[in-house]
């Protein structure tokens, strides 16, 4: 499944929306880590409307305006956003693996810890790699200065370790909050 339609899917899953408050939706909940190009949004939503995954509504209005269109998820949709869930994801596909998590609400805690525990232990294998590059550059180099050009190569290293690091506490406290099924 794409990462527009895992979005979209996402949110229908929440709840029944219109093409104007998916926009909204969108803005305020995952356009911090994804966003969606205006133009993608309305053929993306006729896709999924063609596969079964979402259906639309007509809401007929008292007024003189047009009936308000709603999007709502089916239950195929369900399925298939549960099971996108689920899938291993490539790894260092960080955008994949925050739209996935932002729909684990769907699946069961025992179903996703070992889909976390698998990831943590990706981040862990990156991690001791950046940790062996470092040694190895620092064992090559000696002392790095700062006008020394391996001193950024070390720099921009040390930050992927951190990011690594905190990506393993973040699974560490996700199976921990899935283990007593409370955050």
């Amino acid at each position: 499944m794409n990462s527009i339609h895992a979005v979209l899917l996402s949110l229908l899953a929440r709840e029944p929306l219109s093409g104007y408050d998916i926009k909204q939706q969108i803005k305020g909940r995952t356009d911090f880590f994804f966003k969606i190009n205006n133009n993608q949004l309305y053929p993306a939503l006729a896709k999924l409307e063609a596969e079964g995954v979402i259906r639309l509504q007509a809401l007929e209005r008292e007024t003189y305006r047009p009936a308000k269109k709603i999007y709502e998820i089916t239950d195929a949709g369900l399925e298939r956003l549960k099971n996108w869930v689920l899938e291993p994801g490539e790894p260092g596909d960080w955008n994949e693996f925050l739209l996935k998590q932002y729909s684990s609400w769907l699946v069961k805690p025992e179903e996703l810890i070992p889909v976390l525990t698998l990831k943590k232990r990706e981040h862990e294998e990156q991690l001791d790699m950046y940790r062996n590059k470092v040694e190895s550059l620092r064992e090559q180099s000696g002392l790095l200065t700062s006008d020394h050009p391996i001193f950024s190569s070390v720099a921009v290293i040390e930050m992927g370790m951190a990011f690594e690091q905190t990506n393993i506490e973040w699974c560490e406290k996700m199976i921990g909050w899935l283990k007593e099924n409370r955050l």
